[in-house]
């Protein structure tokens, strides 16, 4: 039986990497099986790895992105993007994440999971708390303040997962996917450097801050505005117009 193992480097090169918990505590390998050594590594490059992620995105979320929502994300930040292999010559992901890392209205440092997505066959094993530690522990690296995050209000086993991470329930978003279902917005305050000179009453003005806005916004924007997102972008627009549109949705 072999344990898990983290790739970031080049493609004609191997590295193995320590698994740590949030905390800095090593943790066991997120799931072992005879003959199989699950890879974990960060997005390379289009050719390589575009088709495996939107498989399965595609196949495993209810929420429909087109090839440039995709674009927009790898781009920009390809090392807030990490995707699981069964075993170091597979060329199938079983697993993927994909974030964004930016200013949020020109004060915070936000991190952004957009998508996670497990395979059927290879979920309760440890591979999507995993893949959110890793990508939380990038950001923390990168000076992020908060981390954030929308999911299905009835998907109890993501709620739990999230939870389970110390993530809170920010608020409800009504009708906020194209399937008319509403929304969590969740939030994971991290700790800062200079948080022990932050007043409890400037901590709980960032926490009000976060999210709100005119109380129509998230059904606007997150109805409508995804829609034109989806049918705005074309051919002779692509990644610029769908990153002036998410950024207006999303930060």
């Amino acid at each position: 039986m072999t344990s898990a193992r983290y790739d970031t480097s080049p493609p004609t090169t191997s590295t193995s990497y320590t698994r740590t918990t949030l905390k800095g505590k090593e943790k066991a390998a997120p799931l072992e099986r005879a003959g199989e050594q699950v890879v974990y590594r960060t997005y390379r490059n289009e050719e390589d790895d575009l088709e495996g992620i939107m498989r399965l995105v595609e196949q495993e979320l209810s929420e429909p992105y087109n090839v440039y929502t995709f674009r927009y994300f790898l781009v920009e930040w390809p090392h807030l993007a990490f995707l699981v292999f069964p075993t170091p010559s597979s060329l199938l992901p079983i697993a993927t994440i994909i974030c964004k890392q930016d200013s949020h209205r020109g004060k915070t440092n936000r991190g952004y999971i957009a998508m996670l997505s497990v395979d059927r066959s290879w979920r309760r094993k440890g591979i999507a708390s995993q893949l959110v530690q890793l990508v939380i522990a990038e950001m923390q690296l990168r000076g992020a303040h908060e981390v954030v995050l929308e999911t299905e209000y009835d998907n109890i086993s993501s709620l739990s997962l999230y939870d389970s991470l110390g993530f809170l329930r920010e608020k409800r978003l009504h009708r906020f996917y194209t399937n008319g279902k509403d929304a969590f917005r969740l939030i994971l305050p991290l700790p800062s450097e200079d948080a022990s000179t932050e007043g409890e009453e400037e901590a709980e003005e960032g926490r009000r801050r976060v999210g709100i806005g005119p109380e129509e916004l998230p059904d606007r924007v997150d109805e409508a505005g995804e829609v034109h997102a989806r049918k705005k972008v074309d051919e002779d627009e692509g990644v610029g117009m769908l990153r002036q549109v998410w950024d207006g949705l999303y930060t």
